[in-house]
């Protein structure tokens, strides 16, 4: 795998991530909202007596005073009550867009008096329109009444009873930065001309159906209308307007990055300047539903509760009347509860915001964070990867709590820990497929020189491979097929095939189950060594002992071959073999051209076994071995040959002969009968071979039991080719 793909398609996720967060669709708000959630739930505003209160129409006061609509005159006793009291300010979460149904000219037609009857005219003299009972007392007080802006057409001319001044910014007008309505639903023109104060009830739900910023200001129309609690906390004040700035506007509070509004105040702009998001929205910092803020309507009305000084909301909290809303903190809160809590945070200035360059303070991060991880995943890898990041995204959620806690800040560290993820999945992904990968290559390319023991611990270590060439001690070993020309000339080119496979197959086995490394096969000859790609410690014994194994297994194999030419009726004749081993420093790793490598040995002691490997046929012995090879494998039984001028050297190789393992080299008898052996070895060399015959018989009745039949047969064969030669 491509070393670039990793960190070019963990960017291209990076770049992803940063286009969506840019783009910002819905989804991406609604899980922002969630986490800013989960801030107000670990940490709720604090509750603290301020001078704003719930009057309710609960439960218990509609069983007291009847079913709700109360007569208006029931309502102006409640507004009298509150007034003589002394209170700031109050503000009705209600609409009275129709006249009160006990008003005479609405009694008046279902007792079955005409328009024209003169009892009619003399009732209205005599007894006021509950309407007007509500509309003169409001205007002795300091009323404010709901409005409930809609798409729909508006019912009554809206009256509104405040002014707005706007700062503009470079070419902005903060009107069109509003939530924006078509119509409203507004109570009856009387009820709003003796009201000191009109604002609207609407909450602005969120997608969940949550409530967590209310407007101070709308615009229905073309024209700027404010909240109820803004309305409510004017009055209060005894201000006559309002001040908006729009971003880019002189003497800002806070100039951002992005266009809309960046300052509210009530009266002058030096007065209580409230924080809102761009839409002139206050963010709801919830302290869950409180019944310290509530007094029941019925216990005002007794004189039972004393409000003087406080701003006053009326409402309701019967879930009957259905005006329950949810907050980050509850489930289920009187919606009058929420105009409350938003005129207690203003008076408090305990604030939540959004800062305006808060977007791109997360984008940064995911920036910083994923370019990060892109550079330094290569060299850290998982682990390494896997603590930055995670160190990186537990300092995001810090700093993000921080600045919730001192600083009623809402930044979102859950995107770009998120999109960081990601980042860091991909790599993480494509690290473990390049390890698939190099597993399948290291499978592939060493299943067939291997044992399947030692490429299954290369594939789960493969550190334990240094492919591209490196010098390492090695042992090398050559093995040869006697006058293999001969044999093949005498077979046709399918049953020599055959016949080449039977003899490879174990020769394949002893090396590989020996923990050898299978270089190469040159037609009939075996090129294998010790010690490389795994490390083997013991490798020229290992070698010593892959090679006396292939003597006994040929020894087999030619009991195999000659029953099945004796029922073939065909004359048999043994594979006889030359083995050279020899031990030293040499170049292994892929070696080759471009287009075809091989994981092979080269350098002067691999030379030097090819060598030995055909000077064993001259001491009509079937294993030699070198001198380094002997030193590393002393408990082998050996006999020394000499120092024998090998083709290709300078100088000359001291070789041995190996006889048997660890065993016979133990034997009580082994002395006499390695002598014997070495006897026999001379005289090949020396052309005496009725010393080889007298020796190879005091080898065979001292090595008797020490499994030495097949390096005897070998070489009583050789004996024979010899006289053969001699003779002819």
């Amino acid at each position: 795998m491509n070393k670039w793909l990793q960190p070019a398609l963990a960017s291209l996720v990076l770049a992803l991530a940063l286009a969506l967060r840019a783009y910002d669709p819905p989804v991406l708000e609604d899980l922002r909202a969630l986490v800013f959630d989960q801030y107000q739930r670990a940490a709720p505003r604090e509750f603290k007596p301020a001078p704003v209160k719930v009057v309710d129409i609960d439960d218990e006061s509609l069983a007291r005073l009847g079913q709700w609509p109360w007569p208006r005159s029931v309502m102006a006793e409640l507004l009298a009550k509150l007034r003589e009291q002394g209170v700031a300010a109050v503000a009705l979460d209600i609409v009275y867009a129709e006249p009160d149904r006990t008003a005479p000219a609405l009694v008046m037609p279902g007792w079955g008096l005409s328009a024209s009857d003169p009892l009619v005219a003399e009732l209205e003299k005599r007894i006021k329109s509950p309407d007007d009972i509500l509309a003169e007392e409001m205007a002795r007080g300091r009323v404010v009444i709901g409005v409930s802006m809609s798409d729909t057409s508006t019912n009554y001319p809206l009256v509104r009873k405040a002014g707005v001044s706007k700062i503009k910014g470079q070419g902005i007008d903060p009107a069109d930065y509003l939530v924006s309505y078509e119509g409203a639903i507004a109570s009856l023109p009387p009820l709003q001309q003796a009201a000191a104060g009109i604002g609207n009830i609407n909450t602005v739900y969120d997608r969940d159906g949550v409530v967590r910023r209310v407007p101070l200001l709308v615009k229905g129309g073309d024209t700027i209308y404010p909240s109820l609690a803004a309305e409510a906390l004017r009055v209060a004040l005894g201000e006559k307007n309002y001040v908006i700035k729009a971003s880019g506007a002189q003497g800002t509070w806070l100039v951002g990055w992005r266009d809309g509004i960046v300052g509210f105040a009530v009266g002058k702009a030096s007065n209580l300047p409230i924080k809102t998001d761009p839409r002139a929205q206050v963010w709801l910092r919830d302290t869950g539903h409180q019944p310290e803020r509530f007094v029941p309507a019925w216990q005002v009305l007794a004189g039972e509760a004393d409000l003087g000084g406080q701003i006053v909301f009326i409402g309701t909290s019967a879930p009957g009347l259905k005006d329950l809303r949810t907050t980050p903190n509850t489930s289920a809160v009187p919606g009058v509860e929420i105009h409350a809590q938003i005129v207690e945070q203003i008076l408090s200035g305990d604030f939540l915001e959004r800062p305006l360059w808060a977007t791109e303070l997360e984008l940064a991060v995911l920036l910083v964070l994923g370019l990060a991880l892109v550079s330094l995943m290569p060299r850290l890898g998982a682990i390494g990867s896997a603590i930055l990041g995670g160190a990186s995204i537990l300092a995001a959620i810090a700093f993000g709590w921080w600045a919730f806690l001192d600083r009623g800040w809402l930044f979102d560290p859950a995107y770009p820990s998120a999109g960081a993820l990601a980042v860091f999945t991909t790599g993480v992904l494509l690290s473990f497929r390049r390890s698939d990968l190099e597993r399948k290559r290291i499978r592939e390319t060493f299943s067939h020189y291997l044992a399947p023991a030692m490429v299954k611990r290369l594939v789960a270590n493969p550190g334990l491979l240094k492919l591209g060439g490196e010098v390492r001690d090695l042992t090398i070993m050559f093995c040869d097929i006697r006058d293999f020309t001969t044999i093949s000339e005498r077979m046709e080119a399918s049953a020599l095939t055959a016949l080449l496979n039977d003899f490879l197959t174990p020769m394949t086995e002893a090396v590989l189950e020996n923990d050898g490394t299978i270089d190469k096969y040159i037609g009939d000859s075996i090129m294998a060594f010790w010690n490389a790609p795994l490390d083997e410690p013991d490798h020229a014994e290992l070698a010593c002992k892959a090679t006396l194994e292939m003597r006994r297994r040929l020894a087999l194999l030619n009991a195999q071959l000659a029953e099945q030419a004796a029922k073939a009726g065909q004359e048999h004749q043994p594979i006889m073999i030359g083995i050279g081993l020899n031990s030293g420093p040499a170049m292994v790793g892929n070696l080759g051209a471009r287009q075809r490598l091989n994981y092979s040995v080269i350098g002067d002691n691999v030379n030097l076994a090819s060598r030995i490997e055909g000077v064993s046929k001259s001491f009509g012995v079937d294993i030699l071995i070198g001198e380094q090879t002997r030193a590393a494998a002393p408990d082998f039984a050996a006999i020394p040959i000499g120092d024998i001028q090998v083709k290709g050297k300078t100088r000359p190789a001291r070789l041995f002969a190996l006889i048997g393992g660890p065993d016979v080299a133990r034997a009580p008898q082994a002395e006499a009968l390695l002598a014997a052996f070495s006897d026999a070895a001379q005289g090949f060399k020396s052309g005496d071979l009725a010393a080889v015959e007298s020796a190879l018989a005091r080898a065979r009745e001292l090595g008797a039991g020490l499994g030495l039949d097949a390096l005897l047969d070998h070489m009583t064969r050789a004996l024979a080719g010899a006289r053969k030669k001699a003779a002819a």
